[in-house]
């Protein structure tokens, strides 16, 4: 009931007063007013002046003979009651004088049950109980008792006064009345507390359809259900609701069905209402249900939702904890996560709360870290696990693991001397020791270290266990021998020719052993292992080496002597070959003058400058066709032809020898000053040359012939000076400051030169010691200074080191970020050199200043170039050449042809170019927003190319930034985690701090 019934009561007892008041006017005396004013206050609920005036007026009439005792004892009432409501300390004493003073007035038996009434309305109920309880005392037959002793009972409720409560409702729900119903509510609540289920659960049942009980009493009924375990009659009851709730609350509904179907391994159903459970339950849950839920999950295969939910408790640090990292894990490995897998497994395993969970993760963190390619890792893991765990659950196949480990391992030279050192092997640790000494000799011949590539290529042969494994090594053992130029790399190929069963691996080595011959200078032998090779399968993987072959068999028969046999390979070549045409067409026609065929030469040395203008071999031309025309007599032709050639090929080798041949013309021609001029030029400019004698005597000719004879003897003192004797102070000292750098001594050598450089400012020797100078400051790292003499030796152009010299100017401009410069440099080396790997460095030093300097259009070009045209002559060119395309392609945000190249790069070789690559690919979904692909690819990067540390970290790296952007920090941080507690890397730890800081942060 609510404060108004008492405040109506009040007021028709205050209008009774008014009426009093009119009866009685003649009687109105002084001391009324202040019950007058009393009455009014009280109205406007100024309850304390109010109280003041009744009080006043008491105590006035009470001196009074004539006093109006209605009026009196209404007096007393209102003043206790507006005690009551300003809470006054002698409030509950003036209420009970009135009840006790006026026992027979009609307000001293409501008096209680109103003022309980109005305390219970306000809230206030231990005041409610206080005057409810009297109330009932003193109307204990009435009806009106029941409301009291419902309101009691709510009173007790709402103080937790259980005790009290039950049976007052009891009492009342026993009785027929408005509030029976809302009592079986209170005391099934009250028997639940009590652990009364079945006292509660048929009270509960009884309001389970009513309003506003209806939609909270099924979570009460399932509770019961639950706590006495009758788990049948709970889903009985449970399921229907859940399925149409219909407004019902099914929160601990869906949370304890769940715990039913967890602990019946129905982990579907259990999963299902675990869901339900979260959708309806706002706020924290317990970590003991968020496990169970993840279990469950985990159970039926949702692993990205068990991770969710693992994830929530797995940095605890307590048994649930480690529990959940260690399932956080396993879920992380079905979804193929392996760094997941990793950080979480690494998390259980330093944890001890629970030994077999630890030993568990201790196990498969070792295996992850394996999967991962982090074999060192995980072979100390398991030494680890053995060692820790003797006689335990895994100790078998942690073995076993290890053997596998070995097999696959990127360490192959540390894990080779762990099987030399244990005294038993098995078969299986034989196998793995033979590909793993295999693959330690590729390693090594990858890396030029040939000596040792031998060594490992023989322990791989001392167990032929694989047969085909067996015929790579023995291949390989002889490929590295004759890169060692080893006299019995021969016969370790003809080894293999004759007792191989790969095809492809006879090919190799009958074109391996052509070339040993043919730089031997067997050109018989050469060419019929070269003929032996263009016999077998021609395919694209061997393109080049079959056109290479057809190009050296002409050669071979040309340095035999059979012309008309090498003019038909050269046009075979001429004819099928995708490159070295130019090459084929100048051997042609040299061949074609040894058979005096000059014309036919002729035309072809034309063709070649026409059709190949840029080929290295048009000077080479040029003079072939000068000198035809000379043998021919025609002296202006080949002087023009030298002319050309001397103008536009100024830095050509051939310059010296073509010199001549012009001084000769003009000879014929009668133009003595002319052939003068040019034999000077010989004998001052290339004194050292072997045309220099030759040029000497014409000279000496030509002067006799103007009569000028006395010229001669000033000119060959200037050429004595020039190239002074063996046994001269200059050539001496030359000779000694040569040696120095020879020798190593690259300091001494470099004041010696200098020295020598400067008493001899006009010899021949000068610019042989530039070079030497030059080189001696690059080997000391003084830059600058090896950059100026270079440059010197390539404009003076006067050596043999001009080719060497531009390509050391262009790495050092290189360097420096001097791009256009390092571009004019490598130019200038295919320019001047004829030299096939020269050609091969020059073609890889432009694709780096071109894509270091934007032209990314350019970098395709020479790359092309290198893989088009024999990079196989540098080790490793035509992969790096690869590599760079794709690079090309990424700077032009062409990520679909990037991706394509650079997996062209993976598939050519396991080097670091492949490992570059695969981490470029991860980049680009990483920049693309594809963060779980982007992780996954690196994923395999750090599996396949861990022993190419840069990328590796880098990798790790960026997995970290994938996991910030997917918001998954606890992913992230353990990653960072395990870079800055296992990298010995200070560059990357830093990154990986400063990453975790940033994360940090943010959360």
């Amino acid at each position: 009931m609510k404060k108004t019934i008492l405040i109506s009561t009040v007021y028709g007892l205050l209008n009774m007063g008014y009426q009093s008041f009119a009866q009685n006017t003649i009687a109105y005396t002084d001391p009324e007013s202040y019950y007058h004013k009393g009455i009014e206050l009280f109205q406007k609920k100024v309850y304390a002046p109010s109280r003041e005036e009744f009080r006043q007026y008491i105590k006035s009439t009470q001196k009074s003979l004539n006093a109006n005792e209605f009026n009196l004892t209404n007096a007393e009432y209102y003043a206790a009651l507006a005690g009551l409501y300003v809470k006054a300390p002698d409030a509950d004493i003036e209420i009970e004088r009135f009840v006790v003073n006026h026992s027979d007035h009609p307000k001293a038996k409501v008096i209680y049950g109103d003022l309980g009434n109005y305390f219970y309305a306000d809230g206030d109920y231990n005041r409610a109980i206080q005057y409810l309880e009297k109330a009932i005392n003193i109307n204990s037959s009435s009806a009106i008792a029941l409301e009291y002793k419902y309101k009691l009972a709510i009173a007790y409720y709402q103080t937790n006064n259980y005790t009290k409560a039950l049976p007052l409702f009891n009492e009342v729900k026993s009785l027929a009345s408005d509030y029976s119903i809302h009592a079986y509510y209170y005391s099934g609540v009250i028997n639940y507390k009590n652990a009364n289920y079945d006292a509660a659960l048929s009270d509960l049942k009884k309001v389970e359809n009513v309003a506003p009980y209806k939609t909270e009493i099924p979570n009460w009924i399932a509770n019961i259900l639950y706590v006495e375990k009758r788990y049948d009659e709970l889903l009985a009851y449970t399921e229907p609701i859940i399925e149409k709730p219909n407004g019902r609350k099914i929160d601990d509904m869906c949370l304890v069905t769940a715990e039913v179907c967890y602990f019946r391994d129905d982990f579907v159903k259990a999963a299902k209402y675990y869901d339900k459970f979260r959708t309806f339950r706002k706020g924290t849950v317990s970590n003991q249900v968020t496990f169970r839920h993840a279990y469950s999950l985990y159970k039926i295969e949702n692993y990205e939702k068990a991770i969710e939910n693992f994830k929530k408790i797995a940095a605890q640090n307590n048994e649930l904890g480690q529990q959940a990292a260690y399932y956080l894990g396993i879920s992380s490995l079905k979804a193929n996560d392996l760094n997941a897998a990793s950080a979480a497994f690494e998390r259980a395993k330093n944890s001890n709360f629970d030994k077999i969970v630890q030993e568990e993760a201790q196990f498969n963190f070792a295996k992850v870290a394996i999967d991962l390619g982090n074999s060192q890792q995980g072979i100390t893991e398991l030494e680890q696990y053995l060692k820790t765990y003797p006689g335990g659950k895994y100790e078998d196949e942690a073995s076993e693991v290890m053997s596998e480990v070995m097999f696959d391992a990127n360490n192959y030279a540390q894990a080779i001397a762990y099987i030399e050192g244990l005294k038993k092997k098995s078969p299986k640790l034989n196998a793995a020791y033979q590909k793993l000494a295999y693959n330690q000799g590729v390693l090594d011949f990858n890396a030029e270290r040939y000596t040792r590539a031998i060594q490992y290529f023989e322990k791989s042969l001392t167990q032929p266990i694989d047969n085909e494994l067996k015929q790579n090594a023995t291949f390989w053992k002889a490929e590295a021998s004759y890169a060692a130029k080893l006299p019995e790399a021969g016969d370790y190929y003809k080894d293999i020719i004759n007792s191989s069963s790969s095809e492809t691996l006879k090919q190799k080595s009958k074109y391996a052993l052509a070339y040993l011959n043919y730089n031997n200078k067997d050109y018989r032998q050469a060419a019929n292992y070269f003929k032996e090779f263009v016999k077998g399968k021609k395919d694209e993987s061997n393109r080049q080496n079959y056109e290479d072959a057809i190009v050296r068999i002409g050669d071979c028969n040309l340095a035999i002597k059979n012309y008309e046999e090498a003019i038909r390979y050269y046009d075979l070549a001429i004819k099928e070959n995708r490159t070295e045409k130019d090459y084929a067409m100048y051997q042609k026609a040299l061949t074609l003058t040894f058979l005096g065929r000059n014309q036919e030469a002729l035309q072809i040395f034309d063709r070649i400058a026409t059709q190949y203008p840029n080929s290295r071999l048009v000077d080479d031309a040029w003079f072939q066709n000068a000198t035809l025309e000379l043998d021919k007599g025609n002296y202006q032709s080949a002087v023009n032809l030298i002319s050309k050639m001397v103008r536009e090929r100024p830095k050509s080798g051939l310059i010296p020898q073509a010199l001549l041949k012009r001084a000769l013309a003009y000879g014929n021609l009668k133009n003595y000053e002319a052939a003068l001029n040019d034999y000077k030029v010989i004998v001052i400019r290339y004194g050292k040359t072997d045309v220099a004698e030759n040029a000497l005597l014409g000279l000496q000719e030509t002067l006799n012939t103007l009569g000028r004879p006395e010229e001669f003897s000033s000119i060959v003192d200037e050429y004595k000076k020039s190239n002074p004797g063996s046994g001269s102070v200059e050539n001496l000292e030359y000779e000694t400051a040569k040696n120095l750098y020879l020798n190593e001594k690259y300091s001494n050598a470099v004041a010696a030169l200098i020295k020598f450089i400067n008493n001899y400012p006009g010899s021949s020797s000068m610019y042989e010691a530039k070079y030497y100078l030059a080189d001696s400051y690059y080997i000391l790292n003084d830059k600058p200074n090896a950059l100026k003499y270079y440059n010197q030796v390539i404009s003076d152009n006067r050596t043999s080191f001009v080719t060497k010299s531009a390509l050391r100017a262009a790495s050092i401009e290189t360097s420096s970020k001097n791009y256009k410069n390092a571009i004019a440099n490598y130019r200038a080396v295919l320019i001047s050199s004829a030299n096939k790997r020269d050609m091969i460095n020059a073609w890889q030093g432009l694709t780096d200043a071109y894509y270091f300097s934007g032209n990314q259009d350019s970098v395709i070009y020479y790359a092309r170039e290198i893989i088009n045209n024999g990079g196989n002559i540098v080790m490793g060119a035509s992969n790096k050449a690869q590599l760079y395309i794709g690079k090309a392609y990424l700077a032009k945000n062409d990520f679909v042809k990037a991706e394509e190249e650079f997996n062209k790069t993976i598939a050519m070789a396991k080097d670091n170019n492949g490992a570059e690559a695969k981490y470029f690919i991860g980049e680009m979904l990483y920049r693309q927003k594809k963060y779980k692909e982007s992780i996954k690819l690196l994923q395999e990067l750090a599996a396949e190319f861990s022993e190419f540390l840069y990328w590796y970290e880098k990798g790790f790296i960026l997995i970290s930034d994938n996991y910030v952007a997917l918001n998954d920090y606890f992913m992230a941080k353990a990653t960072l985690k395990s870079i800055i507690e296992n990298s010995e890397t200070p560059e990357t730890v830093d990154v990986a701090k400063k990453k975790m800081k940033e994360i940090e942060n943010k959360e």
